[in-house]
């Protein structure tokens, strides 16, 4: 059985290639310095995963509700302002 981590990429049934997490940020370090990485992956049901960055190259993944990845939103972005048309 292949593990997960031999893994650099999922195609899809259409064809299309999408890159792990965890491939990605190490291919994106360099933009990031020493600070963390952070990524909200929305599902199409409306809640989402807040992956952060573990020790030893890991990801840790929490999962957040629909009301939870409201409140994330509106935390990351600067609150209700944000969100204003003009």
């Amino acid at each position: 059985m292949k593990e997960i981590r031999d893994v650099t990429a999922v195609t899809m049934p259409d064809g299309q290639r999408y890159e792990l997490l965890p491939d990605a940020v190490a291919r994106h370090r360099h933009a990031f310095g020493s600070a963390g990485i952070t990524a909200l992956l929305i599902m199409p049901d409306g809640s989402s995963f807040v992956c952060r960055e573990a020790p030893g190259g890991m990801i840790e993944a929490e999962h957040l509700d629909h009301r939870q990845t409201i409140a994330k939103l509106i935390e990351m972005y600067g609150g209700f302002s944000a969100f204003g048309g003009t």
